[in-house]
This record gives structure tokens, C-alpha cells and sequence, in this order.
């Protein structure tokens, strides 16, 4: 102050000019010696509703992936420590509150700019996708049906499973618009349900944990399932393969259940074998109105495919059985299995239990012949129309050819009629697929996987093809060296999020 009274006394005309240069002079000290003049952009949490990101906050760190990322729904993002005296911009907009709605399109990223410009700022960035989740690429499409595709994706090598897995939700340009990484090796059968009451669902299966895993309509968990006790035997894991999913209180669970130290010397098999067992239950309310157990078919036993039946002599534990798909016939409301290694499918009475018809394998009711003949099929399925839609992988046909195949039932006198077909030569996928009609005459395809052939493993593994035959959509997944990604099944749906 000194200075300014000592200039002001000489120079008392030039008052303006004088104010003006100790101004001037004031600036120039403040910003030398006043480190709170510097912007502090750092931010110390960022959250996002879909997902957690990772690894783990760090200021210092900049680029970050997420968990779980859904672009159907509007996604908040929140900074705990924003405050109105920082710029902070997402996606070059400026945000005015802690918690900020934003919509994704497909593949952008969340880019957090803190800074009042871009010379002094700091950016962080959540990545739309993350490296590790497989990629799927668009092969062709050619007018497919509206809707989404939900799949589950994990790889198998000659070096074993991963030890996480995704589930994910494709556009028609086989863009993944949901994605949800989970930390077990190979969690599959993502399906969507709309409830009795219209409620939309999500679910996947754990075999890792025994549960089935339910999600409300904003893929949030509300719910994990697995049989319960039931004459005599307490809970049962569920199985990885199918669900049936009513209501929030009304469902169809499967399990897989070993009954110990059965002798089999009747099927010249040893004194002593363990028995793998498909048991499923009808649930409502927490209560078990229906259980199904095939130790009570004993008659199933001789029905294994050759390849199995050698085992009961030279196996201590045999998976005769294998269930892989269960369906509700909506013509009579009796339930519809899959059964693998029998080569057969059946329907059962949903009041007594009994089986009214085996499709296919020994004993078959149906007396299919030359190409009607099916082998390890899967996810099979009674039309609206009555007719019976499955994936036959064609294990045991020779050649090894896999297809889907639609027949027109008789169940009165038992006869069937290959009505329709579709393969591509050569093809040949020995486990998993699916096998879909959808609502305007289309038929969508999940090829499941083949573990032991490259040239297999690089083909499409999700094809939509027209009633004529013709593709319209065609998607694969890439494939490491060695290794092959799979989805146990690709189910489409005609819903809105």
C-alpha cells in the first residue's frame, strides 16, 4: 500500500490510470504465490448405475471398463464429490447435479471431462466395451425380424474355462446393446419372460452355485432359485439348462441329482454304479405342486444311446439321460423334455407324471425312419400349430450333420411328418443349440458349438433364415487360437426395454 499512496500524492490527475496499474500489480503477486488460484480438476468417485467400473477408482488413473452396460435404458452417472464451482462435462455436456441421466448410443463411450477448458483439464473414460468380452460380428442381413437376441458367451480351450462369463443382448447388427460380465466360468441360458401379470423378466443359470438368477425389468437381481425339499429329500441345485418362468411365484426348476450304488448287473453293467437322475419341480407360492423324478421310469435305463449304455460296465458314475430343454406344450398344457443321450423326446402328463410319448431313440412311439430320425437333439419345443420345432446336432448320423427340424405330430395314432428342415452342408456342432420359430413364419437358429473342430468353431454360430430357407440375419463370434466361444443357446425376442 505504501507504493500506491506514494504514486498517488505525485500523480494526483492520473487516479484511473494508477488503480488500473495496481490492479494490474495485484494479479500478477496473486497468481504467483496463490496456489488456490490453480483449478483443481482431479475427481475422487465416479459411479455408474449399470455396473461397477474397474479397476477400482484412482484419480490418477484415466481409463476404466464396466461390468455390466445397458444402452436400452437411460443410464445415471454419478460423481459423489461434484460441487457447483467445478466444470465437469459428460460427453461434452455440462452437468449441474451429482446424479446425471444420459442415453448411449451403441459403442460410446462415457467420457468425464473435469476443467474449464481443454487446455487445464482432466478426462477420465469409460469404455463402451470391454477386451475381454468376445466379439460378435455381423456377417449378413438382409431384413430380419425386429427384436433382440440374448445370448450367453464363454469360451472353452484345451487350457479349460475362464473363470468369468458374460451374458449379452444383440441389435440386428449384432451390436451388443446390454452386456453383464459374471464372475463364473460358464453361466448360460439367458432367456427373457413376460409374467402372468406382464411383468418383464430376465434369468440366467449358475451351475457353479446351483441357482437360477432373476432380474426385474431393469436387470436388477430380485430373486435366486433352486428346487426345494420334497418327499423325503431336501434341496436340490438347479440345473444350467432350462427354466420355465410363470410369475415371481410360479415356475418350473430342473436339477440334476446323482442316486448312489445302483446295481446295474440287470443291463450288464457292475454291482455298483452312481446314476445321474433328472428330477424337475412346479413351484407356486413356495410350494412344490409336482415333482418329476426319472429314477421312477426305470424303463428309461435301457433307452440310453448305445454310447452310454456301454458305461453302466465301465463307468462308476453314468449320465444315461441328460436332460437338456423343458417346454410346456400350449395346446394341452402337458410338459415337453429334451433328453440328449437318449435321443428321444417326451411328453409328460402334468397331473400324473406319466409319459405319454417318447419322439425318437429305441421305443420310439413315433417309428421315425431314414432322415425323420433325430440324434442328441436339443431345445425342443411344441408350436402354437401343435407341431414339435428341435436342434438336432446329429451326433451319431453318418455323416455328422447338424439341423433344426420341424414335424407335424399325430398324437393320436402317433405319426409324424418332416414338414421342414434346414442344414448347411458339412456343418456340424455335437453340443448345445437352439432352435426358434418366431412369430411371422421365421426360424432363428442357435448352432451351439463343436469342441473339437476349428473350421466348425469359425462358422456363424447364429443364423435367421425365412421360411423359404433364405438367410436374413447371420452372426458369428470370434474365436481365439485354440479356443472356441460359444452360446448355449441364441433365443430373439420382439419386446421393448
Amino acid at each position: 500500500m505504501t507504493l500506491f499512496f506514494q504514486i498517488k500524492h505525485k500523480f494526483p490527475l492520473q487516479k484511473t490510470w494508477i488503480v488500473l496499474v495496481y490492479s494490474f500489480l495485484l494479479t500478477v503477486l496473486n497468481s504467483c504465490n496463490d496456489d488456490d488460484a490453480i483449478e483443481d480438476t482431479a475427481l475422487h468417485s465416479i459411479e455408474i448405475s449399470t455396473g461397477d467400473i474397474y479397476p477400482e477408482f484412482n484419480p490418477e488413473i484415466k481409463d476404466y471398463y464396466i461390468t455390466s452396460l445397458n444402452t436400452l435404458q437411460n443410464i445415471e452417472v454419478t460423481i459423489d464429490d461434484f460441487d457447483t464451482s467445478k466444470n465437469i462435462y459428460i460427453n461434452n455436456t455440462k452437468i449441474n447435479t451429482k446424479t446425471t441421466s444420459i442415453k448411449l448410443n451403441n459403442g460410446q463411450d462415457i467420457v468425464i471431462r473435469s476443467g474449464s477448458n481443454s487446455e487445464n483439464s482432466t478426462t477420465y473414460t469409460i469404455h463402451y466395451l470391454p477386451n475381454d468380452l468376445p466379439k460378435t460380428n455381423l456377417i449378413s442381413k438382409n431384413n430380419p425380424t425386429e427384436g433382440y437376441t440374448f445370448i450367453n458367451l464363454f469360451e472353452l480351450s484345451s487350457q479349460g474355462t475362464r473363470n468369468y462369463s458374460y451374458i449379452a443382448i444383440l441389435d440386428n447388427d449384432a451390436f451388443p446393446v446390454f452386456y453383464k460380465k459374471l464372475p463364473y466360468q460358464a453361466v448360460i441360458n439367458f432367456m427373457c419372460f413376460v409374467t402372468e401379470d406382464g411383468q418383464k423378466r430376465y434369468s440366467y443359470n449358475v451351475n457353479e452355485i446351483g441357482k437360477i438368477i432373476v432380474m426385474n425389468e431393469h436387470f436388477e437381481e430380485i430373486k435366486q432359485l433352486n428346487l426345494l425339499p420334497h418327499n423325503g429329500h431336501g434341496n436340490y441345485p438347479t440345473d444350467n439348462h432350462d427354466l420355465i418362468y410363470l410369475s415371481d411365484n410360479h415356475y418350473i426348476l430342473p436339477s440334476y441329482v446323482v442316486r448312489e450304488d445302483v446295481n446295474m448287473t440287470a443291463y450288464g453293467g457292475s454291482a455298483s454304479v452312481d446314476l445321474v437322475e433328472f428330477v424337475f419341480q412346479e413351484i407356486i407360492n413356495n410350494q412344490v405342486v409336482f415333482e418329476w423324478n426319472t429314477a421312477d421310469h426305470p424303463e428309461l435305463l435301457s433307452a440310453t444311446d448305445p454310447i452310454y449304455y456301454s458305461q453302466y460296465a465301465t463307468a462308476t458314475k453314468v449320465d444315461y439321460f441328460h436332460f437338456n430343454s423343458i417346454a410346456i406344450d400350449p395346446n394341452d398344457q402337458n410338459f415337453v423334455v429334451s433328453a440328449r443321450h437318449t435321443n428321444q423326446i417326451y411328453k409328460i402328463n402334468r397331473t400324473t407324471g406319466a409319459i405319454m410319448w417318447r419322439f425318437g431313440g429305441s421305443n420310439d412311439d413315433f417309428n421315425l425312419v431314414g432322415n425323420q430320425i433325430i440324434s442328441h437333439p436339443h431345445h425342443a419345443t411344441i408350436l402354437p400349430n401343435g407341431n414339435l420345432l428341435l436342434f438336432d446336432n446329429g451326433v451319431t448320423k453318418t455323416p455328422k450333420q447338424s439341423r433344426i427340424a420341424e414335424f407335424e405330430l399325430d398324437e393320436t395314432n402317433t405319426t409324424a411328418n418332416l414338414v421342414f428342415e434346414y442344414n448347411d452342408a458339412g456343418r456340424y456342432f455335437d453340443i448345445m443349440g437352439s432352435a426358434q420359430k418366431l412369430s411371422n413364419g421365421n426360424y432363428f437358429i442357435g448352432w451351439g458349438g463343436n469342441i473339437t473342430s476349428q473350421s466348425n468353431a469359425n462358422k456363424s454360430d447364429i443364423t435367421e433364415i425365412n421360411s423359404s430357407g433364405n438367410i436374413v440375419l447371420d452372426i458369428s463370434f470370434s474365436n481365439n487360437p485354440g479356443s472356441f466361444t460359444y452360446s448355449y443357446r441364441a433365443l430373439k425376442y420382439s419386446i421393448t426395454f
